[in-house]
């Protein structure tokens, strides 16, 4: 049994999106603000929760407009029905997939189909609002269209009113009939989902002036565990040992301390005490062993001598990784420990990269899904039925996972408004070829790519652009200072060579992110021909502007003289040489062109346009093209960059600014001041 698929609707930035899982692990990437945090918390919410409770807040800025539809319709006079439906409602909806053959345990009552066919079954966690609530909630609100000021009033009372009015509604449904319910509760639901969370918070930093023993606490839940009726005999032997450790030293202390109580009598009698009426002083001594465990036993790491050091002494790094296997062995546990033990496990993860270096956040991400294997095979006990969700901002992490387990969080905005949509990487990249997804996630894994994480991305050709390019961004952020800055914007940098940056296309237009390709014209004398100046050739080398203009003319004459609008496709554009002044020389590479459009610098010669670019060519015969990238980033940077990567730089500089009055979570005003950006 496992959940296959996670739908919410109009929880923050997560408006309506759906998520499928993997069976073990799902990794979830994006931006900051995208909405992965909320994933964890409606869930938290739903599940874990004792009594839901949402506010006016945690409702996506998409619903806004359905309150104030709702209020129109029943000043209207229109059926409570009518009213109730556009009334907006926060809902979880779990799709689980099961085996017919094996037995449904906890599932069993959520199972209402009659098709025998079927092996999925629907769960729906609905924060909406109660029956016969429709008059409070509008009482007191104007009959007439809603004026800025009236908006911010209604708005305003249905934060004090949401909390009071709405309630949360469980049910299961049938997969193929949405009105064939059957009404449930929430501890239904917890005997079918257990839920468990590592925040990305886990107060393990360094205080030098406070000794933090943050692992320590776990072992309280350990402990908890262990002493349960159902845990193994292994883990109840060892919570018996400690009960029965602990009442020893109880009795021992006990007895103490009534000797030493018996000796101050004597003097509390000096003062009157106990009197006539006053009782005997007598001691009862109550060791907890769960307290004893998280407040007063500590970890600590072995050092010379019989010097143990506190656990705050060890890096970082190893005290986050330990925590979250702690967590782990301590929510199977716990799993292990329920009477009733829930159909499926969910561990939310965020942020495990958190203090770890890249090697050991790659080998982390291959290693959890096996963790589920490795404890049951341990304890003789049957499979953990878990399914990890890791959300992390490490490239590392995402290339290390593969394809197959991201699900990409990508903040868009629709009407103004901003919400989230989840791309699933396994479907998107279905229809590309074989070979392309291979390559693909060879070199993701193999580089460091931040693809996932940027706001936009620059592809180019090798090292000399590498290097120069960051200084060509600063030149022209000081020459043209109303231009918007993409130094302060969060760009990646890919070096992928022209032979392959066409195979980035279908993933660069899934992730919808602005992308500047900076190719070279690779002039050849003719197809397949030896490469030439630009001025004797007749063709182009190039994969990728081949692939780019497969639909039109893609000779060498015809890419000299393509207009900037052929050279944009959706949220890509493409770049590569051009003439610096109109019928001038044109470079064949980047550093015939960087010589072409300093001229003086490198001693161009030549009467005619062909012969200063026959001067470049023969130049760039004498130069090491990184020692070359290398002298003009660093030592000589008088040079002005080439015409065509400033074409794209300016392109990309201004693509996919977001407008600013886009609303981020607001409620639905003029006022700016009622601004309340929603937690992603």
């Amino acid at each position: 049994m496992r959940i296959h698929k996670v739908a919410v609707k109009n929880f923050r930035l997560l408006a309506d999106v759906e998520l499928a899982l993997e069976d073990d692990m799902t990794l979830v990437v994006g931006r900051n603000n995208s909405g992965k945090t909320s994933l964890s918390e409606i869930v938290h919410r739903f599940v874990a929760d004792q009594n839901p409770r949402f506010q006016i807040e945690d409702f996506s800025s998409v619903s806004y407009d359905g309150f104030c539809n709702a209020l129109k319709a029943k000043r209207m006079g229109r059926e409570d029905d009518e009213v109730r439906a556009l009334i907006p409602s926060i809902e979880l909806r779990l799709r689980f997939r099961y085996d017919p053959d094996q037995p449904l345990g906890p599932l069993s009552d959520f199972v209402i189909d009659l098709d025998p066919d079927c092996n999925e079954t629907i769960v729906v966690a609905r924060y909406e609002l109660g029956d016969g609530r429709i008059e409070p909630l509008f009482a007191d609100q104007p009959a007439l269209e809603l004026t800025d000021e009236d908006r911010l009033t209604f708005f305003q009372l249905l934060r004090q009113r949401v909390p009071a009015l709405f309630g949360t509604k469980i049910w299961a449904e049938d997969p193929h009939d949405a009105t064939n319910r059957k009404q449930m509760t929430v501890s239904a639901l917890r005997s079918l989902l257990m839920t468990s969370f590592v925040n990305a918070q886990r107060g393990l930093d360094d205080d030098t002036s406070k000794d933090t023993d943050v692992l320590a606490k776990i072992l309280e839940d350990l402990f908890t565990a262990a002493k349960s009726p159902t845990a193994n005999q292994a883990d109840q032997a060892v919570a018996k040992a400690l009960q029965e450790a602990v009442h020893d030293i109880q009795q021992t202390i006990e007895l103490d301390f009534k000797k030493e109580l018996g000796k101050l009598m004597p003097t509390l009698r000096t003062f009157g005490y106990p009197g006539l009426d006053g009782p005997e002083l007598q001691t009862e001594t109550t060791l907890d062993v769960e307290r004893l465990l998280s407040r007063h036993t500590k970890v600590r790491y072995a050092g010379h001598h019989g010097v143990l050091l506190p656990e705050s002494y060890n890096g970082l790094g190893m005290r986050n990784l330990i925590f979250i296997l702690l967590r782990i062995v301590s929510f199977y546990r716990t799993f292990r420990a329920e009477q009733n033990a829930p159909g499926v496990h969910l561990v939310f993860i965020e942020e495990p990269e958190a203090h770890l270096h890249p090697q050991m956040q790659e080998v982390f991400i291959r290693q959890v899904s096996k963790i589920a294997q490795q404890l049951s095979n341990q304890e003789g006990a049957p499979p953990w039925p878990v399914q990890f969700i890791v959300s992390t901002h490490s490239s590392h992490i995402a290339n290390a996972a593969g394809f197959e387990a991201i699900r990409y969080f990508h903040p868009a905005v629709a009407n103004d408004v901003r919400q989230t949509v989840i791309k699933d990487l396994r479907e998107g990249l279905r229809e590309t070829p074989e070979e392309h997804r291979k390559f693909l996630h060879q070199y993701l894994t193999l580089t460091r790519c931040d693809l996932f994480f940027a706001d936009k991305a620059i592809l180019i050709e090798g090292t000399s652009e590498r290097l120069l390019l960051p200084v060509i961004i600063e030149k022209l952020e000081e020459a043209e200072p109303n231009l918007p800055n993409l130094s302060s914007q969060y760009v990646t940098i890919m070096e992928v060579g022209g032979a392959y940056a066409h195979l980035f296309f279908d993933l660069l237009d899934f992730l919808e992110l602005p992308t500047l390709i900076i190719t070279d014209l690779d002039s050849v004398a003719a197809p397949g021909g030896a490469a030439c100046p630009v001025h004797q050739g007749t063709a182009t080398s190039n994969s990728c502007l081949r692939r780019w203009f497969t639909d039109s003319d893609s000779s060498l004459a015809a890419l000299l003289t393509k207009d900037d609008a052929s050279k944009i496709e959706g949220r890509k554009r493409i770049a590569f040489q051009r003439p610096e002044v109109e019928n001038g020389p044109c470079g064949r590479t980047f550093e015939d062109a960087f010589m072409l459009a300093n001229p003086d610098m490198f001693s161009i010669q030549g009467a005619t346009p062909d012969d200063q670019a026959q001067s470049a060519w023969d130049k760039l015969k004498e130069i090491k093209k990184s020692q070359f990238a290398l002298k003009y980033a660093i030592e000589e940077t008088g040079w002005t960059a080439p015409g065509y990567i400033l074409d794209g730089l300016r392109w990309l500089a201004i693509e996919g600014i977001p407008d600013t009055n886009a609303s981020i979570g607001q409620v639905p005003t003029t006022n700016a001041n009622e601004t309340a950006v929603q937690d992603g």
